[in-house]
């Protein structure tokens, strides 16, 4: 979760002041004590070690610095053990390798294990406990207090918790306040304590030696754990590769299978954009798909030199990276708003060749690993055949509708819907929109005829976006398009025309500048003009005639983007 420049700002403000503020008082009121070099080096060694060596149980991160926190403030006093607690907790963060954009997370740590020591340790003296001559002797340990240190750092630990979800994360939080989570959070706290006395017990014993006897054993048994969940983990993830493998093959409608790639991709690993750019035409890649989580409006038309993909078809396999592609990778760079972080690019192989190539990016860094690598070359494998399972499916029926450069239907089938609704009785009026780019040959002649169908594809995108469910969206023939709008009278099919023209309007096309190697942003405007059916025409070629007379001689000739209606 990306926080607002504010809110780091903020927890950064509330670090700085709780340390500057919290460490010389509790340096006065409870100053070190029983320290010798070789006792603090061996007690911070242990917490190092804890904090390395922390391992996952049903999805929780588990680190036993609260458990040995306890020998520390025992041994120490509170003021050594905070400044203990504080670097085992660092060193955990920084052994996460926690990206750019999570550096917050380390005074928020911070200032959470800061509040939990604080309770903790004042938990333990308001009920009686003592600290005095390190003993090994069970008998000279308060329990009360010490069940008193690990309640109040269990709650203290849950409502900073819960706070950070509300006020920072904006996330929703259960209303119940007892659930298996709660349950096993105490469970792990309760299992922290006798780790606890345990080792202040033995250092009282052994010294260091015997802080170790426990030491060694708890960290081979976290490397254990640690490696049975690699382990399950890569049984699952590999179980939900090959699901969805078996499900993209079972699908004969390209769409369909493209739907179920991009529905079920991020439940797999973290995804923030992934698109598919097939290779079937080398000389032409197209991207046939494309999700960002964000939703973002803006179209960033595909360029093969400019994007990740190139490379991967070129090689025949996988790039996985981290860090800002912006200056490798110009296309993954304005598709994220240069926020991609961690991106994964594999072939798509169908029979020794790749037929296309699969993109995921995210904003967290280092977030594919080369597990996910393996995984996603297995899915790119199934999605190449099952696209091509159901491109041959549709290949006919394809060609005979759609337009192949916008996916648009064609004219062909636009004729034949006009003639439907012409012979249906039971409807009374329907409506068609022609509209026709404005100076579109100037935009060719500038930029390049790659850029003019760029921008085709964009507006056809927009069209498409706008029009929705509600009528026919086609390429009637060069930059002029057709809506064919079912049960419309004119003016509701002015209002809708009137719409698309804003949609196509109001935000800028983008459009690939190779002298500079970069992408530019240019605005374009339409021309529509309408006709309704039965009131303007009674056969399909008289309302095609009548909505383009009405398009050129009341937008056209009177200053462009505009709609104009058929009278």
């Amino acid at each position: 979760m990306r926080l607002s420049k504010v809110k780091q700002r903020v927890v950064g403000a509330i670090w700085f002041f709780s340390f500057i503020v919290t460490m010389p008082l509790l340096y006065i009121t409870d100053p070190p004590r029983n320290i010798t070099p070789s006792s603090l080096i061996t007690v911070g060694l242990v917490f190092v070690l804890t904090a390395l060596f922390s391992f996952k149980v049903k999805g929780t991160d588990i680190i036993a610095l609260q458990g040995i926190g306890l020998a520390g403030f025992l041994i120490f006093g509170l003021f050594v053990e905070t400044l203990l607690t504080q670097f085992g907790i660092l060193v955990y963060l920084l052994s996460q390798r926690i990206g750019k954009n999570d550096v917050y997370r380390l005074p928020l740590n911070s200032v959470m294990f800061l509040l939990v020591s604080l309770s903790a340790g004042s938990a333990y003296y308001a009920l009686g406990g003592e600290i005095g001559v390190v003993s090994g002797n069970v008998l000279d340990l308060s329990l009360i207090p010490i069940i008193g240190f690990y309640l109040s750092a269990y709650l203290v630990n849950t409502l900073c918790l819960d706070l950070i979800r509300r006020w920072l994360l904006s996330l929703p939080v259960k209303a119940k306040v007892f659930d298996k989570d709660a349950v096993w959070e105490i469970v792990v706290t309760a299992m922290m304590m006798p780790l606890g006395i345990a080792f202040y017990l033995m250092y009282g014993t052994k010294g260091w030696l015997g802080m170790m006897i426990i030491a060694v054993p708890m960290v081979t048994l976290s490397v254990i754990v640690r490696l049975i969940n690699n382990s399950q983990e890569l049984i699952k993830f590999l179980q939900s590769v090959n699901h969805l493998g078996q499900q993209l093959t079972e699908e004969l409608s390209v769409k369909r299978v493209l739907d179920l790639l991009f529905e079920k991709m991020p439940d797999i690993l973290p995804v923030d954009y992934l698109y598919v750019v097939m290779y079937t035409k080398p000389e032409k890649p197209k991207l046939i798909r494309m999700f960002r989580k964000d939703e973002g409006e803006s179209f960033v038309p595909f360029q093969q030199e400019a994007d990740i993909s190139l490379r991967v078809y070129r090689q025949a396999k996988a790039v996985i990276g981290s860090g800002n592609a912006g200056e490798m990778y110009p296309f993954l760079d304005a598709l994220s708003d240069g926020r991609a972080r961690s991106y994964l690019s594999v072939p798509m192989m169908h029979r020794g060749q790749v037929l296309g190539v699969m993109t995921l990016a995210s904003h967290i860094n280092k977030a594919y690993t080369k597990t996910s690598r393996i995984g996603m070359e297995i899915v790119g494998d199934f999605l190449a055949i099952a696209l091509e399972n159901a491109k041959n499916f549709e290949i006919r029926k394809k060609e005979s509708e759609r337009c192949p450069l916008t996916d648009l239907f064609n004219y062909r089938y636009l004729m034949k819907a006009i003639s439907k609704l012409f012979n249906n009785p039971a409807l009374e009026s329907f409506s068609i929109i022609m509209l026709d780019i404005d100076n579109f040959k100037r935009i060719n002649d500038t930029y390049g005829h790659q850029n003019g169908n760029a921008i085709l594809i964009g507006v056809a995108n927009r069209l498409r976006k706008t029009v929705g469910h509600k009528g026919i969206v086609a390429r009637y023939g060069g930059e002029e398009f057709t809506v064919l709008l079912p049960g419309l009278d004119r003016n509701l099919c002015f209002a809708v025309a009137e719409t698309i023209r804003l949609a196509v309007a109001a935000e800028p096309f983008m459009i690939f500048n190779e002298s500079d190697n970069r992408y530019d942003q240019i605005y374009v405007t339409i021309s529509l003009g309408t006709s309704t059916a039965p009131a303007d025409a009674t056969e399909s070629s008289e309302l095609i005639y009548n909505a383009d007379h009405a398009m050129y001689k009341g937008a056209k000739q009177k200053g462009k983007n505009r709609v104009a209606r058929y009278v």
